[in-house]
């Protein structure tokens, strides 16, 4: 699955395991996987967590790589949210004069800082934001990484 990905598209899933990836160990442990999971609008209990980590986790090491994480990402799958949901609630966020897929990192933090506590920890909002890239403008093509995300 992984040859039909652009090297950009790579780079991005790249990018979204790294964030993950608190612990910097190469690969995602169930409790970093239920915050990626948790982060997509997917509720689910640790013991189904669980389950899903070792029917993906190929090597049977009890976490997942980076090679498992891009085929479950790259596998058609069903989200709590469309595509168009998660991009109308960005556009929600932006300011009218923002260009169309673009939010400014301190907007987003703001908007995040606003709904999403005390669903996400303030301190997790600040470090998933602190590990997204962002041009020499300080903004994020939200676009990208939703079409990633959500294919």
């Amino acid at each position: 699955m992984a040859e039909a990905l652009s090297e950009s598209e790579l780079e991005e899933l790249r990018e979204v395991f790294d964030m993950m990836d608190k612990d910097k160990g190469g690969s995602l442990n169930v409790e970093e996987v239920k915050q990626l999971l948790d982060m997509l609008g997917m509720k689910m209990r640790m013991d189904e967590v669980e389950a899903m980590v070792a029917e993906i986790d190929h090597d049977h090491s009890g976490e997942v790589e980076f090679d498992e994480f891009v085929k479950v990402m790259t596998s058609t799958h069903q989200l709590p949210h469309s595509k168009e949901d998660v991009m109308r609630a960005f556009k929600l966020m932006l300011p009218k004069d923002a260009p169309e897929g673009f939010i400014k990192k301190e907007d987003l933090e703001k908007a995040l800082l606003h709904y999403a506590v005390p669903k996400v920890a303030e301190d997790e909002i600040l470090r998933l934001l602190s590990e997204w890239h962002c041009d020499e403008h300080g903004v994020i093509d939200y676009r990208s990484k939703v079409n990633m995300l959500m294919h």
